[in-house]
């Protein structure tokens, strides 16, 4: 009796595909797949149902038993599939399996011939016993396995898509991707409607080519839309793929399949966040709440989705709801980053860096988020906190370009110039970390006047907001690469640089009447500071 799993091709069947299920060979379905726990989920559950061939679901679990090395269960399941069906040979097969785990090779053997005279014909049964072979020890036993995979390969002509699959799960287990992949495809080839193949081939090629190994997945739905394996995993292969908006709807499909797990209904609301369908998924959400009210991912999802919905003080309530409730809870630096821009929404400033702070000490390593945190404390206007947190931001990159040290420049300026008189030390200190990232950035950038306008403010800032030599200097420089281009002083050029003609002229003058007290430097900067405001103010002659 061959184990093989027919799936209806009917146009009544596919029609009806999301009220159905296939009842325990949805459970075999997941056992081949190597999906364990699953398959034991819905054999459990269907073992008694009209219709299931519970010689070979006891089968299932018994093998399912041997895989987590429970070997006493895995005997009685074995031996109650004997007894509902003794002309099942798989049930030997899986006492064989047994034997040779437990070093009994000859006995093995016995219940092997037994399994092969109940089942003459049954290649797949073949080949199930070469996969115990290779189970048990496939050093050991590989002279078995390559005996019986021939026996299997002679007496089908070839044609077993079990011969194919074991050898791809062998490949797979080299590591050898490619190859096995080849060799799923191969039992696609031999079976249209082999589930196992296509899950395989998949989830093995998955990384190669995504396109590729979800038209496989596409392929098998559409052969078997009533399998709760073919309709899973195409939907997490397309939220896998970021396709969000088909695995939201696909897995709608799904969780009406009678053999869904308790677990896919959150995994539905969480596919429908992702897909943009926030009252969907905050509607499943709460059904789920409903009977389960301390449901950790569903309360994330509650509060995720009124924070996309901009239910701002809903959305708040529920953070700190789902937060407080959960003092050990997985939390997610994306919880702590939306709870901050929702107080942030709520004018809230001060208690949504916090927020920021817990998602950086959730992913220390995480650049985006200590980028995100320097920008936080800004608008919060804590230059220092913002400057230092940028400067760890940047020794964190491992090339990092101009303009990242443009910002760093910018934010030690802010935290510089805010600094009171009497923190002239820390002014100082500040100062001169903007002016180190100043100087990086102008040895990468273009040569731009903006760059050394912000040098030269940057040693006035240090300064205790006072102008000295230093900063004059660093204008001049500014001066001469604005001369370069006449078009800077010109007033009908609307993109001229007046004002920063301006700038360096009001503090050549601050500088020469307050540093340098010189009457004449004095009057000939006052000129010089006359001429550009004319020309800004449309007033030269």
């Amino acid at each position: 009796m061959k184990q093989k799993l027919i799936l209806s091709l009917f146009a009544a069947a596919a029609l009806a595909a999301s009220a159905q299920s296939q009842g325990y060979k949805d459970g075999i379905e997941y056992y081949n797949a190597g999906q364990f726990e699953n398959a034991k989920t819905i054999l459990n559950n269907t073992l008694n149902n009209p219709g299931t061939d519970k010689s070979l679901a006891l089968y299932f679990l018994g093998q399912i038993a041997l895989a987590q090395d429970d070997k006493q269960a895995a005997k009685n399941f074995f031996e109650k599939g004997i007894a509902a069906d003794e002309k099942c040979g798989y049930n030997y097969v899986g006492l064989g399996a047994l034997d040779l785990i437990n070093g009994q090779t000859s006995q093995a053997n016995d219940n092997f011939k037994k399994a092969q005279g109940l089942a003459k014909k049954d290649n797949e049964l073949i080949v199930a016993i070469a996969r115990a072979y290779y189970n048990a020890d496939p050093v050991k036993y590989a002279a078995d396995i390559e005996k019986t995979l021939n026996k299997a390969r002679k007496s089908s002509k070839y044609q077993e898509p079990a011969i194919y699959i074991l050898e791809g799960d062998m490949l797979a287990d080299q590591k050898d991707w490619g190859q096995a992949a080849g060799k799923y495809e191969m039992a696609i080839t031999y079976d249209q409607d082999n589930p196992e193949g296509y899950v395989k081939y998949a989830n093995t090629y998955f990384n190669v080519n995504k396109d590729y190994a979800i038209g496989k997945l596409e392929e098998l739905y559409n052969r078997a839309p009533n399998s709760a394996l073919a309709t899973r995993e195409l939907a997490e292969k397309y939220y896998q793929g970021h396709h969000w908006n088909k695995a939201a709807d696909l897995y709608g499909k799904y969780i009406q399949n009678p053999n869904h797990f308790p677990e896919d209904k959150a995994r539905y609301s969480v596919l429908l966040y992702w897909g943009n369908k926030y009252d969907q998924s905050k509607k499943v959400a709460q059904e789920i709440l409903a009977n389960d009210p301390s449901n950790f991912l569903m309360q994330r999802m509650v509060f995720l989705n009124d924070a996309a919905l901009k239910n701002y003080d809903a959305a708040a309530a529920e953070a700190d709801k789902f937060i407080n409730n959960h003092p050990d809870g997985r939390f997610s630096a994306n919880d702590f980053t939306t709870y901050y821009d929702v107080l942030i929404e709520l004018g809230q400033d001060s208690l949504a860096v916090i927020q920021y702070e817990k998602a950086v000490n959730l992913e220390p390593e995480n650049v985006d988020l200590i980028s995100g945190l320097s920008s936080a404390y800004t608008k919060v206007k804590d230059y220092p906190k913002a400057a230092d947190t940028y400067a760890t931001y940047l020794n964190k990159l491992e090339e990092p370009k101009s303009n990242d040290y443009f910002d760093a420049a910018r934010r030690y300026l802010n935290a510089s110039a805010t600094f009171a008189a009497e923190d002239s030390v820390l002014r100082k200190e500040y100062s001169e970390k903007g002016i180190e990232y100043i100087d990086k950035t102008i040895e990468r950038a273009t040569p731009n006047p903006t760059l050394y306008q912000f040098k030269a403010r940057l040693y006035i800032a240090g300064n205790n907001n006072h102008v000295n030599q230093e900063a004059i200097d660093i204008y001049n420089q500014m001066l001469a690469l604005l001369d370069q281009d006449p078009a800077n002083k010109d007033p009908k050029n609307p993109n001229n640089k007046l004002k920063l003609y301006e700038e360096a002229a009001r503090f050549n003058y601050a500088f020469c009447g307050t540093v340098l007290k010189d009457k004449e430097k004095t009057a000939e900067a006052a000129k010089t500071l006359k001429e550009i405001t004319d020309l800004i103010n449309g007033t030269a002659e």
